[in-house]
């Protein structure tokens, strides 16, 4: 639910302040990474964002395939790219996005966090899905009761 100024703020013809996307990314033996999507660094709440454009590419209704939103940042520094490759194996990565106003860049207007899954790194971009889709997919057991785990219960 967004507050009664960001409505406001949506409704007006004009808007001189807009929205900024605040994007943390978080996991086990990372420095939390903290990236706002504009040109410029961001201090909010002593909190400091650095400027890198990032976008998400929703997902695509396409038949026979899971829909998948993606994560998509530039990699223009490689620092952040050296910081995600440097995790540790098996580590996840968490992603907490949140929108808030220019004017009122303190008060978060919407926010969720995700896991992120797929994560690949080149020398220009950084993306990733959105969701642990490999999670989704695992089996529900590791050993199934199957005539190949238990052959002699099978009678086979």
């Amino acid at each position: 639910m967004v507050t009664a100024a960001t409505r406001a703020q949506l409704r007006r013809v004009s808007d001189n302040a807009g929205f900024l996307l605040l994007l943390t990314l978080s996991a086990p033996g990372m420095e939390t990474a903290r990236v706002v999507n504009d040109t410029r660094d961001w201090v909010i709440g002593g909190v400091t964002y650095v400027g890198l454009p990032f976008w998400v590419k929703l997902p695509q209704d396409v038949r026979g395939q899971p829909n998948r939103a993606t994560l998509v940042m530039d990699n223009v520094g490689r620092d952040l790219g050296d910081e995600i490759d440097a995790r540790p194996p098996g580590a996840v990565l968490m992603a907490t996005m949140q929108m808030v106003s220019r004017a009122r860049p303190t008060e978060v207007d919407y926010g969720f966090t995700s896991v992120l899954s797929r994560v690949k790194v080149t020398t220009a971009t950084i993306t990733a899905v959105l969701g642990n889709e490999d999670a989704m997919q695992a089996p529900a057991v590791k050993v199934r009761f199957d005539p190949a785990t238990t052959p002699s219960v099978f009678g086979t």
